[in-house]
């Protein structure tokens, strides 16, 4: 079994070459975490397209939420890296400290947890003394993804999930997840954006 982030091609892609174009579907190297979310929501997006309204529909559920909930994840992930790395930058310049509550490792312990996840956003957040508090609307979606799938495997794996039948409606459940997702990505951008146009903490020794 070949090493993650190894230079060896994936033999479950290699063995069947492409040779229409049309036919064509590529994995590209150097993605990161950001790239990865917004592919996790895109193709939740794609799936939701499918819905008609049928009973039939009612079997992209878990995997539609599967999909989303990585992508706040992975999104949550990124936010905290762009936070911490902004406050490196402009704020205080490296430390042994900053430089862990971005590391892999750390990302790692972090796990699949999104209340945790959400935890660290906002004390990063926090620390960068922004103008603009932290959407709540973005708090409630987290939590209830993570109330409803605290472990990151429930929407994956049966038994995972209370054993009652639910109801939602789809298209505003769609809405919902795509909106949050939206503002969480903007307020990355608000942090980007509002330092890239001051001085970093080098201009100023």
């Amino acid at each position: 079994m070949s090493k993650n982030g190894g230079d060896k091609s994936l033999r479950l892609l290699s063995s069947v070459p492409n040779k229409v174009y049309r036919r064509l579907i590529v994995r590209y190297p150097g993605q990161t975490d950001s790239d990865f979310a917004h592919m996790y929501q895109y193709s939740a997006q794609r799936l939701a397209l499918t819905f008609q309204g049928e009973p039939e529909a009612d079997t992209i559920l878990l995997p539609f939420l599967t999909l989303y909930r990585h992508a706040y994840e992975l999104k949550l992930k990124d936010a905290i890296r762009i936070f911490v790395k902004t406050k490196i930058d402009y704020i205080t310049g490296p430390s042994v400290e900053l430089e862990k509550a971005m590391s892999v490792e750390r990302m790692k312990k972090l796990g699949h947890n999104l209340h945790k996840l959400l935890n660290e956003a906002h004390t990063q957040y926090a620390d960068l003394d922004m103008n603009l508090e932290f959407p709540s609307s973005i708090d409630e979606v987290v939590l209830m993804f993570h109330e409803a799938d605290e472990t990151g495997q429930a929407f994956r794996y049966a038994g995972g999930l209370p054993q009652t039948q639910e109801y939602a409606d789809f298209p505003d459940l769609l809405k919902l997840l795509d909106e949050q997702f939206e503002i969480l990505s903007s307020v990355i951008d608000y942090v980007d954006g509002t330092f890239r146009e001051g001085s970093s903490v080098w201009d100023l020794m």
